[in-house]
């Protein structure tokens, strides 16, 4: 929103050279630009500050100036306001004062770094409160920017599938694995992203290891509703993950790869193989949050520009919230292994099969 900002203003100084008597500073006003995601479940929350700025000369110049960007600490503050809904009317519970730090580096670009200005607080949020952010006045208390309408923060997001301990089958024509939620109260859009980790070994030399992975992200999946407590689920096709493998992993005839975490064990129905090779995250956004991320999505239309989307009064920016489920570990199925290793997608790969040999001991095999 901050480039479009520019981008209009740099317009609009284009067009004003053209009348030596149109003074475009003449009527400067203070626009605050804000950016906060909220999570109940984190111990430190951050919300970013700045201010879009008009002036004469060359805008990428003065985009390098370190106050055209941030306000000074001493002129203005920000701060959280906490309401407990009563009835459908907010009432104002305590107020969390944000103070600024400039130890989150900013990556070098088009404007000002490498220091920034991030406003944060190690206050407990509460999930069944309301927040606004309030940018102020220090010196007379008066609020110039701010969200109207109080944002729900999002209640603890939990999985319900897969588990660490049920390993998953993603082979074709066989039964599909899923990830499974209840949605939020508060929460429309969610996405699930799968870590999937493994090792390379070079050929001419084993012991010259690399571990690596790669993050299959799904698109995003909505709820009917925003009440919460909606069935929702992903499939995890297999031929899908196959075909997500042979895209995202080079082939690469110099070496040998291994999904990591094999383990063997004796259960009560015989000796099997299974390998704790994934990380599955699933985040929730807040209604804000889903808002502005649907206006933004990329569609099939001819139409380039799209309506920006702000819920800060007398500003710019977003206020919303996020929760965050994550689950470590969990292990695909011996069955799953040998389709990376055997399948015509992926055999090219050099990925391990597993067999059980004499003693209990697991024998490392390739295809190739």
């Amino acid at each position: 929103m901050i480039r479009k900002t520019l981008f209009a203003l740099c317009s609009l100084a284009f067009l004003a050279s053209c009348d030596n008597d149109l003074d475009i500073t003449a009527n400067w006003k203070d626009v605050p630009v804000v950016y906060g995601i909220l999570n109940s479940q984190d111990t430190t929350h951050y919300i970013k500050l700045n201010k879009a700025f008009l002036g004469q000369g060359d805008v990428m110049m003065m985009a390098q100036e370190f106050d055209s960007l941030h306000y000074s600490e001493d002129v203005i503050g920000l701060r959280l306001i906490e309401y407990r809904n009563v009835a459908g009317q907010f009432i104002e519970a305590k107020s969390i004062e944000m103070e600024p730090t400039v130890d989150m580096p900013k990556p070098e670009g088009a404007f000002s770094s490498p220091t920034q200005v991030i406003y944060k607080s190690n206050a407990q949020l509460n999930a069944n409160r309301f927040y606004t952010a309030e940018v102020y006045k220090l010196d007379t208390d008066s609020v110039i920017a701010f969200n109207s309408i109080p944002v729900d923060v999002l209640s603890s997001l939990q999985m319900t599938r897969p588990n660490p301990f049920t390993p998953l089958n993603l082979v074709p024509n066989g039964y599909a694995s899923k990830a499974e939620w209840l949605s939020l109260e508060g929460g429309k859009l969610y996405e699930l992203k799968i870590r999937f980790y493994y090792i390379e070994q070079q050929i001419t030399d084993l012991s010259d290891t690399t571990h690596k992975f790669i993050d299959w992200v799904f698109p995003y999946r909505k709820s009917t509703s925003t009440s919460g407590g909606e069935n929702m689920s992903i499939s995890l096709d297999a031929l899908q993950f196959l075909n997500f493998l042979a895209i995202h992993i080079e082939e690469d005839p110099d070496v040998y790869r291994q999904v990591t975490g094999m383990v063997g064990i004796q259960g009560p129905t015989g000796f099997s193989i299974t390998h704790a090779c994934m990380d599955f995250t699933l985040l929730a956004a807040g209604e804000e949050l889903s808002t502005y991320i649907m206006l933004n999505e990329n569609s099939n239309s001819i139409v380039i520009d799209r309506p920006e989307y702000s819920n800060i009064d007398n500003g710019i920016g977003i206020l919303s919230s996020r929760s965050v489920d994550f689950i470590e570990a969990i292990k695909i199925n011996n069955f799953s292994n040998d389709e990376i290793a055997f399948n015509e997608l992926t055999k090219h790969l050099n990925f391990a099969y597993f067999r059980l040999g004499d003693g209990n001991s697991i024998d490392t095999l390739y295809v190739n």
